[in-house]
């Protein structure tokens, strides 16, 4: 038994048992990981809405500093120790969830690719615990609003318009729309944002700000892009994942007005 993947396996699988649908699985171990990491993930979110709230008095220093670099970034460590804010403490957690998503990513292929056909099921049981063994002739459905979620979207638009690219369009376009907002949400202020690039005269924070506006139009559609060979079941994943996140984030952010 592989200690990593065997609990994603044994959550699906069990879910599946109880409710007899793969998608509402899925949806169901996806909401049990964002639980789990909430109190890592909720330090950052934190972190990152007081940066943001503190970015009129980054833009101050900025336009008092000029091209002073050494200054500015002294002044800038001083703001975040004076405020209790470190600009570190969302790496871990950004670390932690993209390792989640491979651990995931191994444990749904596995399932999956039994589900299909294509493990055996020795491969299967070893990472089951007891009450979970598949029994010989095992018959599982993977479909899920009209769609196999084994399946990629690239694999499904070839076999033409029909009802099966709903589940697809909706976790794609999904996907990227709440990357934008997830993006839009971790953004400056846009007006504070432009003040300090007209302000100073240092070419680097127009670079800077030209960069931030690309990111949070690129990674969108990255996002689709990378999605389109990814399969549904993965997707949906990613799709509930970022929607959580980003009302993760409002709450935080809101909490933090308050």
């Amino acid at each position: 038994m592989n200690l990593f993947i065997a609990p994603f396996v044994n959550a699906l699988m069990g879910f599946y048992y109880l409710i007899g649908n793969f998608g509402l699985a899925i949806i169901i171990v996806t909401l049990i990981i964002r639980i789990i990491l909430l109190p890592l993930v909720l330090p950052s979110l934190k972190s990152a809405q007081k940066i943001r709230e503190l970015q009129p008095k980054l833009n101050k220093l900025k336009e008092k500093y000029g091209n002073d670099k050494q200054g500015m970034a002294k002044a800038q460590m001083d703001l975040y120790k004076q405020e209790g804010v470190n600009p570190l403490s969302g790496c871990l957690p950004q670390i932690l969830q993209i390792a989640v998503l491979l651990l995931f990513f191994y444990g749904f292929n596995m399932v999956s690719n039994f589900f299909v056909g294509k493990g055996t099921l020795e491969q299967i049981n070893a990472q089951l615990i007891q009450p979970f063994k598949v029994a010989e002739g095992f018959k599982a459905d993977l479909s899920f609003l009209g769609s196999d979620l084994s399946m990629t979207p690239a694999n499904i638009f070839k076999n033409g318009i029909n009802i099966g690219l709903l589940l697809p369009a909706i976790l794609l376009l999904g996907s990227g729309i709440l990357q934008y907002l997830s993006a839009k949400l971790m953004m400056p202020n846009p007006k504070a944002d432009k003040a300090v690039v007209v302000a100073t005269k240092d070419k680097e924070d127009d670079m800077m700000s030209a960069m931030r506006t690309q990111s949070m139009y690129f990674m969108p559609l990255m996002t689709i892009f990378i999605g389109w060979n990814f399969s549904l079941g993965l997707l949906l994943y990613w799709f509930i994942t970022s929607a959580l996140m980003i009302g993760q984030q409002v709450i935080v952010n809101k909490i933090g007005k308050k």
